[in-house]
């Protein structure tokens, strides 16, 4: 492997490893909180809409948050695509379709929703771990 290569999984392997000791649930709980305007400056949905994704997109609460982060807190322009049907209110199935992806890549983008809001909520959040 080249030094860039290594580079790159020895930055980000870090930034995203500590998620997962943390599951869906007890992500939802630290948001919780969080005042209703801090969780909406982040992600852009209110603590209840993000408290509902797991159970309309098939998640389980034991599920652990792990997930490659890009882009820090903000969401990438795929995510963006995601995240504009997310908030439409498309279902698991026609994301996926509309997307052209499997209902498991749809599953992991809501929850890099979920972590983006996590650690944009608790920025020290890397460090505990």
């Amino acid at each position: 492997m080249s030094k860039e290569v290594n580079d790159y999984y020895a930055k980000y392997f870090k930034d995203w490893l500590f998620l997962q000791h943390i599951d869906i649930k007890t992500a939802l709980e630290m948001i919780k909180k969080k005042s209703e305007t801090e969780i909406r400056e982040i992600i852009g949905l209110s603590y209840n809409e993000i408290e509902s994704l797991p159970a309309k997109y098939d998640i389980e609460l034991t599920d652990p948050l792990s997930c490659e982060l890009k882009g820090g807190t903000k969401l990438t322009e795929r995510e963006k695509e995601f995240f504009a049907l997310v908030k439409s209110g498309c279902s698991l199935e026609e994301i996926s379709a509309k997307l052209m992806c499997s209902q498991n890549v749809v599953k992991t983008t809501i929850k890099i929703f979920i972590a983006k809001s996590l650690i944009g909520l608790y920025p020290d959040l890397k460090e505990r771990f």
